[in-house]
This record gives C-alpha cells, structure tokens and sequence, in this order.
C-alpha cells in the first residue's frame, strides 16, 4: 500500500492528465454512440449543427491526445 501511495504523490500531475484525457474521450465517444442511426451514420438536425459539433469534438479529441502525450512525458521525467 505505501508504494502505491508513494507513485502517486510522485506522479499525481500525469495521473491527472491522464484521467481527464481518458475522461474527454470517454464524453465524445458516448455523444458519437448516441447519435448514430440504424444505419451507422450520425445524424444532426441541421448542417450547421453537424459543422459545428464535429469541430469542436475534433478540437477536444486533439485536446486529449495532448493531455496523454504530456502525461507520458511528465512521468518518464518524473516531475
């Protein structure tokens, strides 16, 4: 038990970042489940919507890459 206490008090900023990238990921994936049809398509109530919801969750896809590839480098560094 003292190990795993003492590897996240040395690692708490990438655990951190990695639990909120997993946590973004989580969110969109389940938005883009839910709104697939019986054809396996995503479906929006009108183009702007479609534009608009897909750039943001490429935004916050892209977000979360960063946040994981920060926590990998904050871990190997060990800051």
């Amino acid at each position: 038990m003292e190990t795993i206490t003492a590897f996240i008090t040395a690692h708490h900023k990438s655990l951190s970042l990695m639990a909120i990238a997993v946590v973004i990921r989580l969110w969109v994936n389940r938005r883009r489940f839910y709104r697939r049809g019986l054809g396996g398509r995503q479906h929006f109530s009108s183009y702007g919507k479609a534009i608009f919801t897909t750039l943001i969750e490429k935004v916050l896809m892209l977000t979360s890459f960063l946040f994981i590839v920060a926590a990998i480098l904050l871990f190997i560094t060990g800051h």
